[in-house]
This record gives C-alpha cells, structure tokens and sequence, in this order.
C-alpha cells in the first residue's frame, strides 16, 4: 500500500462509501481500538475490537448518525506487508448521541480532535488484516480544517 492508494481509502472513509471501504478489508479483518478514546483502558468496559466488515459498517453507521468523522493523513510510511499512518481524526458533533450510541458522551457542538497512529497489516493480497489505531493526544479543537 503506497501513500497515494491508501487516499482513495480515506476518501472512501470520509464519504461514507462502507462498501468501498470494506473492499479493501479481509474477510475475518480485525479493527483494535484502545479504549474508546475517553480515558484509561478499563477491562470489559472500554477497549473495542471490532471483527469483519459487518462490524465495522455497523460501528461507523451508528456514529455517524450523530457525529461527522473526518481522516486527515499527515506521516506515511510502508514496509513490506506493513504501514503505519499518523491521523488527524477530527469529530464535529451535530447532534447529541442518545444514551449508548457510540461518542454518547458527547454533545451537539463538539469538537474533538485526536492525532492518532494506525498500523496496518497486510495479507499476501494486499486486503488488510489487521488494524491496530493508537491515541497519543487530543488536539485543540479550533485546529479543525474540517468544520
């Protein structure tokens, strides 16, 4: 995966193409995240993995009910059967998310933006197995390019 084929992917991510998306996912592709990025890992609370494409699109279709999600690609670098991506995710809230939503802590009118590293494994086709999203910080909100 180069650079310029992973754009289409987050172009695809950010219009809300699942299919697309998911086209580019194994059968059995694993998404890991490490704790929701609310706070401190907490076994059997927070910390999601995510299995198949079918949970992905769930996932992202009932957070983008309320919540606009946004990739922005800053630092690339590929390997072999690996690569690794800085992300500049931005989620502008328009409307509250009900009571166990995913972001249901959040409120209409929020702005959170996390820069988060991403590293992706590869099978012998080039359909990605495993995803592995890392958060390292929040960013200020009037950062946002997207609003």
């Amino acid at each position: 995966m180069n650079r310029e084929q992973f754009m289409k992917y987050v172009d695809h991510f950010n219009n809300h193409r699942w299919d697309k998306v998911t086209s580019y996912f194994r059968p059995d592709v694993t998404l890991e995240y490490p704790d929701n990025f609310m706070g401190p890992q907490i076994p059997g609370i927070t910390g999601n993995t995510l299995h198949g494409p079918k949970e992905f699109i769930a996932n992202y279709k009932a957070l983008t009910a309320n919540v606009r999600e946004v990739l922005n690609v800053g630092a690339f670098i590929s390997r072999g059967r690996q690569f690794c991506v800085e992300l500049i995710t931005e989620f502008h809230v328009f409307q509250t998310p009900p009571a166990g939503a995913p972001a249901a802590q959040w409120k209409k009118g929020d702005t959170h933006i996390l820069n988060q590293i991403v590293l992706y494994d590869l099978d012998e086709k080039g359909k990605f197995k495993r995803i592995r999203i890392f958060h390292h910080r929040h960013l200020d909100p009037k950062t946002a390019k997207h609003k």
